[in-house]
């Protein structure tokens, strides 16, 4: 696609954020990260692996949010959202966020300026669209 997310084999690749690096990290609900004029939206439980172990994070549990501002100027190296629905970042630290499916609603939703969306479809998968969706205010 000419946007920025490309489809491959398992599912999507979002390669307009390979090489550029978090510029801000918001927490409030939700766990957003702006990547550029790019972004992407938490809104579930997350594990991020970092220096050899995994912690889970959780932005509405409250949950081991000191790892979270530690985002801040990671450079991305890989987005990947499966067909499954699960949305993995590769940071070229070798850090790595994965968010996996969530059962009552999207877990996870990649803005490309503020445009095209990728998101996660409540229960598994994954789905892009050109339109705003109603029900992500997410605006990098």
């Amino acid at each position: 696609m000419e946007n920025g997310i490309d489809r491959v084999e398992d599912g999507w690749e979002v390669r307009s954020m390979r090489g550029v690096g978090v510029g801000e990290v918001i927490v409030g609900n939700t766990m957003r990260l702006h990547i550029g004029s790019n972004g992407i939206e938490v809104r579930g439980p997350a594990e991020l692996t970092a220096d050899g172990k995994t912690y889970l994070v959780d932005a509405s549990a409250r949950i081991n949010l000191e790892w979270v501002p530690k985002l801040l100027d990671q450079v991305i190296a890989e987005v990947h959202a499966a067909d499954s629905g699960v949305l993995t970042v590769r940071f070229a630290s070798g850090w790595r966020l994965d968010v996996p499916v969530v059962p009552g609603g999207p877990g996870w939703t990649v803005a490309l300026r503020g445009r095209c969306f990728l998101s996660s479809v409540p229960g598994g998968g994954s789905a892009p669209s050109t339109a705003r969706r109603s029900n992500s205010s997410f605006s990098p």
